[in-house]
């Protein structure tokens, strides 16, 4: 990947960020009733975990229970 650079020759930092992003992450979209996700955002809280983790720990642990399952 060529890394962008400035008109002054300096690295973009900003503009390499954007660029690695865009080529290496995944955006996932849901949708849920907002008392639900009110709750759910309430419990993170009480709990002092944030919300993408909670998630990010649910999606491996479905990923690791599928690989467990022969194909």
């Amino acid at each position: 990947m060529i890394m962008p650079r400035k008109a002054s020759g300096n690295f973009n930092q900003a503009k390499y960020n954007q660029q690695w992003a865009k080529e290496n992450m995944k955006t996932l979209n849901m949708r849920y009733k907002t008392e639900f996700v009110e709750e759910f955002k309430k419990a993170c809280k009480k709990l002092g975990v944030k919300q993408s983790d909670v998630v990010r720990k649910v999606m491996i642990q479905t990923i690791e229970e599928a690989k467990k399952i022969a194909e």
